[in-house]
């Protein structure tokens, strides 16, 4: 008899704790979070796919650069320094 009750105890106990639901505040909390996850996973998601397409501009300028660095180097030499901001080209790193 004593066993019985036990069983009927924990079929009782089994069935109100699958019956149990969280505080609003706590499914609120809850889903809060869970939607944030989700929002910075798509901005990762977004976040890669910027980053190759930065990476893929930077390999295209290299070659570009490279290209208009030998095309310099023809015109005035190789020992031909450019300043940037003024476009004056000094030889062997004199100024003139």
């Amino acid at each position: 008899m004593v066993r019985q009750r036990h069983e009927e105890n924990d079929y009782l106990c089994k069935y109100k704790s699958s019956q149990m639901k969280l505080e609003e505040k706590e499914l609120k909390s809850l889903r809060d979070l869970n939607s944030e996850f989700q929002s910075l996973k798509v901005q990762l998601g977004e976040l890669s796919i910027q980053k190759n397409s930065v990476l893929k501009r930077v390999d295209l300028i290299r070659v570009e650069f490279e290209s208009l660095e030998n095309e310099l180097i023809k015109k005035y030499g190789e020992n031909s320094v450019i300043n940037l901001e003024h476009g004056t080209i000094t030889q062997n790193g004199e100024n003139k």
